[in-house]
């Protein structure tokens, strides 16, 4: 069939179009592919990015990144760098760093990310936030678990050891505001900060004073304190740390005031309660549960009195003694008894029967939990700073692991993998290498207050640098 010249011009410009709406929608669909997983936020000396099989490229402020960029520094120099998620990190001199993973999109969201050599310090971004699991940095030998939180790690040689020769002191004793941590989470649970944000529960996850745990329907939490106190709180409540906080060497001394807001907990006393129990209390609503060294359970529930009925506070003794105290009256709770105060009708009274939702509990018995405190709370002191990872914690919480084994690392803490080692472990102190870097952090930092001096010549006195031309 044969095409007039009308019918030709009609089909090669229909061609043309299709031509153009394919080029389009490839280029479009390239455009997508070719989005940068983020960009560099400042390049202080030689700083470079490759794509595997391809060469490196030089790298400047606003030049972007891609995952499964190489993102290399030199001797005498860091960079900056930014992820589309918000997270920010700094690379220090001589470190590889690879963005082997990044995915931004609504539930899909993950980072995956490595580093090779030197050391970075991090600020992480939305990701870390709502896919805890989803976004963490490996080493060789290590593997870091982010929790939304800002951290430093570090691979170190022998160059680690020879820079504390002029850094400054360590820093004490490390984590020194954890006060417990969860031993034990079934289901689900969350854990809100002073600051009023929200953070998943994880076995190992540090808590401070001042912060709450929320447990949801079917779930509950098991909590262990310095001073080997252990707390279940259990399915659908709030237990806040109100005041707690331990020193001396066992944790015996301090203050132990928590609160039931919601639901309820069952409470097994340590070493504090022991040496100073008018330090322990736990409040409900207007009254004190005074503490007698002992273990007990308490719960707000609905107290009815001929026909009416209001919430109140209940607690029922299984070990020891307690009391409930409202103002100047004080009820004793004797052992396998229960005791409830209704603030409506000023009701303080010991209950004939224990209450069947103290019977029917299903979260377990504090006491009937194994917790190894040593594994939660213990730390080493290193003093040679041997070859390894090292990762110290500036805020929030990250789980580093390795071949054989884990520890949760929480504000304040550091932890150490030695070269060889399949678990790594909690340091009593601040690693002297890290407190001192000169590196900027990346949330604090700002290119126009960079000291030159001390970046190109970290660890260096005033007159030790020389100029290589």
């Amino acid at each position: 069939m044969s095409l007039n010249g009308s019918s030709r011009r009609w089909a090669l410009s229909a061609s043309g179009i299709l031509l153009f709406l394919l080029t389009l929608v490839t280029g479009y669909g390239v455009a997508i592919a070719a989005q940068p997983a983020g960009e560099v936020i400042h390049a202080q000396g030689i700083t470079s990015a490759q794509q595997p099989g391809e060469s490196p490229r030089f790298v400047a402020k606003g030049d972007p990144l891609h995952e499964g960029d190489i993102v290399s520094t030199g001797e005498r120099g860091f960079a900056v760098i930014g992820l589309r998620d918000g997270s920010k990190m700094t690379l220090r001199p001589n470190t590889t760093f690879v963005i082997d993973k990044f995915s931004h999109g609504a539930g899909e969201e993950s980072a995956l990310l490595r580093l090779v050599k030197g050391g970075v310090r991090a600020l992480t971004g939305l990701i870390g936030k709502r896919n805890p699991q989803g976004m963490r940095v490996s080493t060789a030998t290590a593997t870091i678990g982010i929790r939304g939180t800002g951290f430093d790690a570090r691979i170190c040689g022998n160059e680690c050891a020879e820079e504390i020769r002029s850094a400054q002191k360590d820093t004490g004793i490390a984590g020194a505001l954890i006060v417990a941590r969860v031993a034990v989470v079934s289901g689900t649970a969350s854990i809100v900060g002073q600051d009023g944000q929200v953070r998943a529960v994880t076995k190992g996850a540090p808590l401070l004073s001042g912060e709450t745990v929320r447990t949801d329907k079917g779930s509950y939490a098991v909590l262990a304190f310095r001073d080997r106190s252990k707390v279940t709180v259990v399915a659908e409540s709030e237990f806040k740390l109100e005041n707690v906080r331990f020193s001396g060497a066992q944790a015996d001394s301090g203050n132990f005031v928590v609160r039931v807001v919601k639901g309820g907990a069952r409470v097994l006393t340590g070493l504090l309660a022991k040496r100073e129990p008018k330090s322990v209390q736990l409040n409900m609503i207007t009254a004190i549960v005074g503490i007698r060294g002992t273990g007990f359970d308490n719960r707000l529930a609905l107290d009815c009195v001929a026909g009416a009925c209001s919430e109140a506070a209940f607690a029922y003794t299984w070990e020891g003694a307690i009391a409930i105290i409202v103002g100047q009256r004080e009820l004793l709770v004797p052992l396998d008894r229960a005791g409830v105060f209704n603030p409506a009708r000023d009701r303080l009274v010991l209950l004939d029967r224990v209450p069947q939702f103290f019977l029917d509990e299903t979260a377990p018995r504090p006491d009937k939990v194994e917790v190894d405190f040593d594994n939660l709370f213990g730390a080493v002191s290193v003093e040679a700073y041997r070859p390894g990872v090292y990762v110290t914690m500036r805020d929030g919480h990250v789980d580093f692991a390795g071949r054989a084994g884990s520890i949760d690392l929480g504000p304040g803490e550091s932890g150490y993998l030695a070269d060889g080692q399949g678990i790594p472990v909690r340091l009593t102190q601040t690693p002297p290498f890290i407190t001192s870097d000169p590196s900027p952090i990346p949330e604090t930092f700002d290119e126009q207050s960079i000291r030159l001096l001390d970046v190109l010549n970290p660890g260096g006195g005033p007159g030790s640098l020389i100029c290589e031309i």
